[in-house]
């Protein structure tokens, strides 16, 4: 083949001529040297889409060209696909053979193509850059040598292609980096002009010194401050300026130190200048090189005197607020909008004490709050945070003591102007007392109800008998045995009504003081013996065993014998009842450093724990059975720990708890060893046989026929006066021996009557008994003032009665 026509080609492509004129050229004379009537192509890759585009062809119709603008690159794809794909020559030789050439074969056919040659261009590096592509109209496939020579075509291509790709990237990195230059040139401007606007209209005053301290920029409000132009104040240093020597002074050593240190320095300094004296704050920071060093110091000042102003004026309101909430017993708190505690005021860290200021924060109810009351106090405190609600709930909080106390917390949100909260203002006060008094408020209510129940209960229990025998008697009146036996039973009854209702007033007594207990030398063991004696019957009837343990040593104490009887039968008497018939009990006297100790010990019921600490209060009772077998009103206990209190003593209970037994202990001072009282000889009172003349007034008609009968019965002669108007006049009439007045009458109350009837000398001399539901002591001293001689507590006894007036 001759070369020769490629020489023009070559001189083109030198003197820069255009790649797709020199690839035209190219292709053109590749057809001449190859055969005129071929026709020839060149195909470009398109990396990312993996296809191949028509860059130039030759002789190719422009429907074909049009129709293989682009082609996939793949295996299976059309013989330049292929070429690219595989980096190697395909040729197919009659495409009417060749199967993977079927979907193009109706397009080959319509143009006359029978073969196709495809050449890759390979890069100097070996990248595929495209392929050349040769159609021809008849079955041919070229020879070693003319593959050679094409080859040297490819390479001619390759080359050009390769640098026109150069070309064509670095332009496009030319137009991206002119493009980027421009952006930037543009943002420059436009931050320039940003920034100009924000500098020039800020209050800030905002300045730049050059190394040498004078100013090489400052804005307009700085300007505005000196009262000059901005040509007018460039270039000049502070004190050019006007400001005081001690200013610019001060300034000249703050750059330098900028300079030198490379940190920026704040200050705060007075100045005058047109807008009057202010205080301003400032920073001087380095503007740093690229070689890092310091070419400029800038800084920006603020007008703080209003700042300044406020702080003050807050220090102050602050110190007012916290001087009025030191001076109040109140805990006081303040905390932030998100809850977030921030002031605790010097109450409140006395009361948990800590150092102050170490209890702020999110967290400290987490370490101060009782366990139990801590995820109730945080989802309380967080909804009143989250919906502004008042804050108010009681909790038990760590005192200083160790001990946890009862706190009623309360706070309120402070809200701005415009509803917003700004803060939340809280007290703690210590209420733990009066929890505690609420409390016991409560349990005291609580076992008065019960008490009341259990009232009701045994009043009726002998109202059940006495009326079942009322209605016997009523019955069966002329039947001597029933009366005898039914009297019996009444007066069973009675006695028990009696005792209950003594119980009551005995203790009502003792826990108000109203009791005077006498003071002389009492034998403890004679005390002992006495009470086990009295609840010998109880004992029995449980058929218990008491085991007594008295010691050797004289156990004497001052007080009241009989008072103390009753404390120890009482104790004795409770042990009795707490104890499953058959049980063990013991009464155990010692004496040891001047303390008398009884002990009464069982191995009953025994009572839990949390009965123990409340054991001798009032209307306190172990636990109760439907059956009420052990009775009582839950009162013998609280006798025993007032009489012992009395005397000066401490009582105490002890239990290993329920099934488990209980003692009980009784402490009293020793006294010294006196000489024994010698014991009054018991007084007997013998019946006189002489009927006495008795006017009996009371107003309750029944209470005055029964006893009337009683003491009809008993042989005297009884006149019964139901209108206490009508005493006076009958009594004048027949003048009695013995006067029994009820006191609490209508009209005319027993002690008035009394006075009426001793104001008359036919009457003076005879015998005033006085007959009343009230038996203190208070009440016998009115009785004795009003002229009575004997005073006798409802329900009468029949026997103490007929005695005192067999001694009238």
């Amino acid at each position: 083949m001759k070369f020769d026509g490629l020489k023009h080609v070559l001189s083109d492509a030198v003197r820069g001529a255009p790649y797709d004129v020199i690839l035209q050229s190219l292709l053109d004379e590749a057809r001449r040297l190859i055969d005129d009537r071929s026709w020839a192509s060149v195909y470009l890759m398109d990396e990312p889409a993996r296809e191949l585009y028509l860059a130039a062809a030759s002789g190719v119709p422009a429907q074909l060209t049009t129709a293989l603008t682009r082609l996939p690159v793949a295996a299976d794809g059309p013989p330049c696909g292929r070429a690219a794909h595989a980096a190697s020559i395909v040729i197919v030789e009659d495409i009417r053979t060749e199967p993977l050439m079927a979907p193009y074969l109706g397009l080959a056919e319509a143009h006359g193509i029978r073969s196709c040659w495809s050449f890759p261009l390979h890069s100097a590096g070996g990248k595929i850059l495209g392929t050349l592509a040769f159609f021809h109209a008849h079955q041919s496939a070229p020879g070693a040598a003319l593959v050679s020579e094409i080859g040297y075509f490819t390479d001619l291509v390759a080359l050009l292609t390769e640098r026109h790709l150069r070309e064509q990237e670095n332009a496009a990195r030319h137009a991206a980096a002119e493009h980027e230059l421009a952006a930037m040139a543009e943002e420059s401007e436009r931050r320039r002009r940003l920034y100009e606007t924000v500098l020039s209209n800020t209050p800030d005053l905002v300045y730049v010194f050059d190394l040498e301290h004078r100013f090489t920029y400052a804005n307009a409000v700085l300007l505005q401050m000196w009262g000059r132009t901005f040509e007018e104040s460039v270039g000049k240093t502070c004190l050019e300026l006007g400001y005081e020597p001690w200013h610019a002074a001060m300034h000249d050593r703050e750059i330098e130190q900028v300079k030198a240190t490379k940190a920026p320095i704040r200050g705060e300094v007075p100045f005058n200048g047109a807008f009057g004296r202010r205080i301003y704050d400032y920073i001087f920071v380095p503007i740093l090189g690229p070689d890092g060093e310091v070419e400029a110091v800038a800084g920006t000042t603020r007008d703080v005197t209003e700042r300044k102003r406020f702080e003050e004026e807050l220090k102050d309101s602050e110190l007012r607020f916290r001087t009025i909430t030191n001076a109040s017993p109140q805990m006081v708190w303040t905390a932030r909008p998100d809850g977030t505690i921030d002031y605790h005021n010097e109450q409140f860290y006395r009361f948990i004490g800590v150092a102050p200021g170490s209890a702020e924060g999110g967290t400290w109810a987490e370490d101060m709050l009782h366990p139990e009351d801590q995820e109730r106090g945080r989802a309380r405190w967080a909804h009143s945070v989250a919906t502004g609600e008042p804050y108010e709930m009681t909790y038990r909080a760590l005192h200083h003591s160790g001990q946890y106390r009862w706190v009623l917390a309360r706070a309120l949100p402070l809200r701005s102007a415009s509803g917003e909260i700004v803060k939340w203002l809280g007290t703690d006060t210590d209420i733990h007392e009066a929890k505690l008094t609420q409390e016991a408020l409560q349990e005291a209510n609580h076992r008065k109800d019960e008490f009341l129940a259990m009232l009701a209960h045994e009043l009726r229990n002998p109202l059940a008998p006495i009326s079942a025998a009322a209605q016997v008697l009523r019955l069966a009146p002329n039947n001597p045995d029933k009366v005898r036996q039914y009297s019996e039973v009444i007066s069973r009854q009675v006695n028990h009504m009696t005792t209950l209702v003594n119980d009551l007033l005995d203790v009502s007594r003792v826990t108000r003081g109203m009791v005077q207990l006498e003071r002389v030398p009492v034998d403890v063991k004679q005390v002992v013996t006495s009470a086990a004696e009295q609840v010998h019957p109880l004992l029995e009837a449980g058929r218990h065993t008491l085991a007594l343990q008295l010691a050797s040593a004289p156990a004497s104490v001052l007080g009241d014998r009989a008072r103390l009887i009753q404390v120890t039968a009482n104790l004795l008497a409770n042990a009795a009842k707490y104890t499953p018939p058959g049980g063990r009990i013991t009464l155990a006297l010692e004496v040891d450093n001047g303390v008398v100790r009884i002990a009464v010990s069982d191995n009953g019921n025994g009572i839990e724990a949390g009965l123990l600490p409340h054991i001798f209060d009032l209307f306190v009772q172990g636990k109760r059975t439907p059956d009420r077998a052990q009775g009582g009103l839950g009162l013998g206990l609280a006798l025993v720990k007032n009489i012992v209190g009395m005397h000066g003593g401490q009582v105490g209970a002890r239990s290993g708890g329920p099934g488990l037994g209980s003692t009980f202990t009784v402490e009293l001072p020793a006294a010294a060893q006196l000489a024994r009282p010698v014991a009054p000889a018991p007084l007997s009172v013998a019946a006189t046989g002489r009927a006495l003349r008795i006017m009996l007034v009371d107003d309750n008609v029944d209470a005055a026929a029964t006893l009337s009968a009683l003491l009809g019965a008993a042989g005297h002669r009884v006149q019964t006066i139901n209108d206490p108007r009508d005493a006076v006049g009958a009594a004048l009439a027949a003048p009695p021996d013995v006067f029994i007045l009820d006191i609490g009458m209508p009209l005319i109350d027993g002690h008035t009557l009394a006075r009426q009837l001793r104001a008359q000398p036919a009457l003076a001399q005879a015998t005033y008994v006085a007959l009343t539901g009230y038996g203190q002591s208070s009440d016998r001293e009115s009785s004795r003032q009003a002229g009575f001689d004997r005073h006798f507590v409802k329900p009468v006894d029949a026997s103490s009665l007929l005695a005192a007036l067999a001694g009238a």
